[in-house]
């Protein structure tokens, strides 16, 4: 049964293997910071081209203008922009070429952003660059030390290795280098996790703010749904009430219609491209509802065995909780990322997958694994990072063709394999606890 006085983690692999495979991820580690820099420093490179939609809101924003009614319209900001750095704008276009508009969060993180507004694109994309590397480093520190798996801690040398290839995923240096917000929505949602149990109010606010992100911050939600945390759940809607009531006071527009534009900016996502499971079955029919009959039918099978295996249990410590929470949570994470619409930088909150089943390797009495599932676990985990690292352009090269769809294919393929596992773990988990069911 399950042990719960765990004695002291082992490492994953033998310390000489680990010390080999520390080096060579941060060797790689340093391209990808070079990279990074390399790309945000080109006049015209794509560095923050998705933190571009954030700052070129914040300009109608500032100016008292609707800017989700701006994009839709095609309205341009009031010339001249003078920004704090001494930089003036006097012709249109204020925007860069070729970078996104489309402002794709809901109202609360457009406000939250708008302070860059206040700086020019090159100030603005660089400060964002440095807020998304410390996101980084603050949100690993958090998933490996502060979110409870009943008090089970890592060997120094598997932390610097996981911590390095959270670092070298594709998703992780794609979100730093485009100034996405997934970093800022997985930190908020870590906080509410992290809080949900020490402070109803910072949690509902960390979580009312991720909600900008929904697609990515859905599992928080529906966790702490789960958990009966309806103090929490209840402020973090009022954090995206007060959001569009911010932008409506700010610009004079009904907080109907904003809410009516944020609904068209979703529907927009139907048909983009990505990692999602309906993406692949939309040869089925040009109607973009039966391609998500699959996802229906996956989310129907993953909430019913959850329903299956958790109805009617307790657990007599609160150490066997945070494992099962543990579970719960990465089981929620990859299915969000596979039945909403999402880029592979979204994927970067499967570090989550990562640290539970090295955590439970730690510990074999967790699963109680025979020798040959262990390897094949470690074979399937060898096999992961690479998939999720190697750059699809780079790999291109070799295998011409990969890129784009075949590569989210690969990458979709590689996330129902994750959901399986996590699900067989959390089977083996209840399996080997100490449960009683209620009365």
């Amino acid at each position: 049964m399950y042990n719960n006085n765990m004695e002291p983690a082992r490492p994953i692999l033998p310390v000489r293997w680990m010390q080999v495979l520390c080096i060579l991820a941060g060797i790689y580690a340093v391209a990808v910071a070079s990279y990074i820099f390399i790309e945000t420093g080109k006049p015209r490179g794509k560095g923050g081209t998705d933190f571009h939609q954030f700052w070129y809101a914040g300009h109608f924003i500032i100016q008292g203008r609707d800017p989700y009614e701006a994009f839709f319209s095609g309205e341009e900001p009031y010339i001249p922009v003078v920004y704090l750095d001494g930089v003036t704008v006097t012709q249109s276009p204020v925007a860069q070429p070729e970078l996104e508009i489309a402002p794709v969060n809901t109202p609360i993180m457009l406000l939250l952003l708008t302070p860059f507004s206040y700086f020019s694109w090159h100030i603005a994309k660089w400060a964002f660059l440095v807020v998304n590397l410390i996101l980084m480093l603050v949100t690993g520190w958090l998933v490996l030390r502060r979110i409870p798996f009943a008090d089970v801690r890592f060997t120094r040398i598997d932390e610097v290795l996981i911590f390095l290839a959270y670092f070298d995923l594709s998703a992780t240096r794609i979100a730093i280098e485009n100034g996405q917000t997934t970093l800022l929505v997985f930190l908020l949602m870590l906080v509410a996790l992290y809080y949900a149990k020490r402070s109803w109010r910072i949690a509902g606010l960390a979580l009312g703010v991720a909600l900008s992100k929904y697609s990515v911050s859905l599992p928080v939600f529906l966790f702490l749904l789960y958990k009966k945390n309806f103090k929490v759940l209840l402020l973090a809607i009022a954090v995206q009430i007060l959001g569009v009531l911010g932008i409506a006071a700010a610009s004079g527009n009904s907080p109907f219609v904003i809410i009516y534009e944020n609904i068209q900016l979703l529907f927009r996502l139907f048909d983009q491209p990505g990692v999602h499971l309906s993406r692949w079955f939309e040869f089925l029919s040009d109607n973009h509802y039966i391609s998500m009959i699959p996802v229906l039918m996956l989310t129907l099978l993953v909430f019913v065995r959850l329903f299956l295996w958790l109805r009617g249990r307790t657990f007599t410590t609160s150490s066997m909780e945070d494992v099962l929470d543990f579970h719960l949570l990465t089981i929620l994470f990859i299915w969000t990322i596979l039945v909403a619409y999402h880029q592979i930088y979204d994927t970067l909150i499967l570090l989550f997958f990562f640290v539970l089943v090295f955590k439970g390797l730690a510990f074999p009495n967790l699963w109680k694994l025979t020798n040959k599932w262990r390897m094949a676990l470690l074979a399937f985990m060898g096999v992961l990072p690479l998939i999720l690292i190697l750059p699809a352009r780079i790999l291109d090269i070799l295998l011409p063709f990969y890129y784009g769809r075949i590569s989210d294919a690969v990458i979709t393929f590689f996330l129902v394999a994750m959901l399986t596992v996590s699900m067989l773990l959390l089977r083996r988990s209840l399996q080997n606890m100490h449960t009683q069911p209620l009365n």
